[in-house]
């Protein structure tokens, strides 16, 4: 299954950027899964990873490992359909587009409701 990216250059907060318990190669992977984290979650193999990011299986599940157990990202596997879905989590989650829609009527509500009055 592919993801639909959103993809328009690698940005990484500085938080991520400078914080000193992150190696360059855990930055970048996080930077990816950030991009495609979508509707449905960021939900690529780790060889989508090793090709993209130049760096063997072993390092990309240590990797995935430590920014699970740091609070930055959440995994969930599917055995029963052998998928993983990993999302972004902290003040970066992204918020689904059916939400931000939501939100935006309850605004058009609002601002409506104020100016007829």
């Amino acid at each position: 299954m592919g993801n639909k990216r959103d993809f328009k250059g690698v940005w990484i907060p500085k938080e991520i950027w400078l914080s000193p318990g992150l190696c360059a190669a855990e930055k970048m992977l996080w930077a990816e899964i950030n991009s495609l984290d979508n509707d449905f979650g960021c939900v690529v193999n780790n060889d989508h990873f090793v090709k993209v990011l130049n760096l063997s299986d072993r390092q990309v599940q240590r990797y995935l490992k430590r920014l699970k157990e740091i609070g930055l990202i959440e995994v969930e596997n599917n055995k029963f359909k052998n998928t993983r879905k990993i999302v972004i989590i902290g003040k970066w989650r992204r918020t689904p587009d059916e939400t931000l829609q939501t939100i935006d009527s309850w605004k058009k509500a609002i601002v409506d409701k104020y100016r007829a009055e």
